[in-house]
């Protein structure tokens, strides 16, 4: 017989949430950030595929439908949500890009209890920090940008 090592532990770093849930459910999430919900046009979502690809404020983006579904076309109210993976103190002018499957963003935070902050970028985003943002901050996400419609 030969012997094994013990399973290595994953760390939080590769993912893995420490603390508790963020979320109920996603109609009471919608529910609870309502006011920070903006308009986007949904495009038809490709058969079968969680992503949707929505145009909010001129700018393209790709998230994670946390709807039911079927996710519907057109112009409808979201909230766009993130878990925050690591952040700094903002340099320079708000900005949103894509990196990878991620997202970076920057802009100005509002702090609303919990560990969750408004992100004024040049989308508004709803993101989980489990450390406190400066008032002005660059962040990336954790994937999935999250999408949250009624």
């Amino acid at each position: 017989m030969v012997p094994q090592d013990p399973p290595t532990p994953v760390s939080h770093s590769l993912g893995q949430p420490k603390g508790p849930a963020i979320e109920e459910s996603p109609e009471s999430f919608f529910a609870r950030f309502r006011a920070y919900a903006v308009e986007a046009h949904l495009f038809p979502e490709p058969w079968g595929s969680p992503v949707l690809e929505a145009m909010v404020q001129g700018q393209i983006l790709y998230a994670f439908d946390r709807g039911a579904p079927p996710a519907p076309t057109g112009v409808v109210p979201v909230l766009l949500h993130g878990v925050v993976r690591r952040a700094k103190p903002l340099e320079g002018a708000a900005f949103l890009e894509r990196e990878g499957a991620s997202y970076r963003l920057g802009g100005r935070t509002t702090p609303l209890g919990e560990g969750f902050y408004l992100l004024q970028a040049p989308v508004p985003v709803v993101v989980y920090a489990e450390i406190p943002l400066p008032k002005e901050a660059e962040v990336l996400l954790w994937p999935p940008l999250m999408l949250f419609r009624e």
